[in-house]
């Protein structure tokens, strides 16, 4: 009989303990609909603390912490801190939900952790991140366009090859990602092969007519070719 009732408590105690999960997870889930991150963190985390496996308030988390962390980028303060642990939250949540359905969040998270840590410490191979951030979404052009242009700025061929073959990929699938046309016009330029580059950026023009750095470039490259035309070596 003791047994029995201690049985029908711990039942009880667990269906407690499910409730108030669930209480955490609303009040998160409001929180974070309203802007309020620290309270939506505060939380969240409270869930995990007795359900650390808890899909929905790991999701929540993490996705507070994305919040806080664009909000911190968008003032222009160092984000590196709060770019890490939202992609620890990620890293968390990938081994829990292995639908898909938070790929895409996780891959920009990703590149915004690339990004912040490269600001935070410019001789970072960040290359890594980017190439799982490009896995998990190959629609996520931010990253491609990243990783280009980190291989562009290496002295080694077979990378300044990789670069270029980067931002040709990006404007055959993504006509309308400008940087992609600049840096890729860049690297011809920089080549001296003026005609491609000269093509490259007026190809962005024409999707972009009122971008200054495409105007001006194109107008530079125009006035090489003829410049060119008039010397004899085109």
């Amino acid at each position: 009989m003791l047994r029995r009732v201690c049985y029908i408590g711990v039942i009880l105690f667990s269906l407690l303990l499910m409730s108030c999960v669930n209480d955490d997870i609303k009040r998160g889930n409001d929180a974070l609909r309203i802007g309020d991150y620290e309270r939506a963190i505060a939380n969240f985390s409270k869930a995990l603390d007795v359900e650390p496996a808890n899909r929905d308030a790991r999701y929540g988390l993490a996705l507070s912490y994305f919040a806080e962390a664009e909000q911190t980028d968008r003032f222009k303060d160092s984000s590196f801190v709060r770019w890490s642990r939202t992609a620890r939250e990620f890293k968390i949540l990938y081994g829990l939900d292995s639908s898909g359905s938070i790929d895409a969040n996780y891959s920009t998270c990703l590149f915004y952790l690339a990004r912040a840590t490269l600001n935070h410490d410019a001789s970072a191979n960040v290359l890594p991140l980017l190439d799982k951030s490009i896995q998990l979404d190959s629609l996520n052009y931010f990253s491609y366009n990243l990783k280009g242009l980190i291989l562009a700025q290496s002295n080694a061929h077979a990378d300044l090859n990789s670069a270029k073959n980067i931002f040709i990929h990006i404007v055959t699938r993504e006509p309308q990602f400008i940087s992609a046309y600049i840096n890729l016009g860049n690297i011809y330029w920089e080549e001296g092969d003026i005609e491609s580059a000269w093509d490259t950026w007026s190809a962005g023009l024409e999707k972009a007519p009122t971008n200054r750095s495409l105007i001006h470039w194109t107008q530079v490259a125009e006035d090489s070719l003829k410049s060119m035309v008039l010397s004899g070596r085109l």
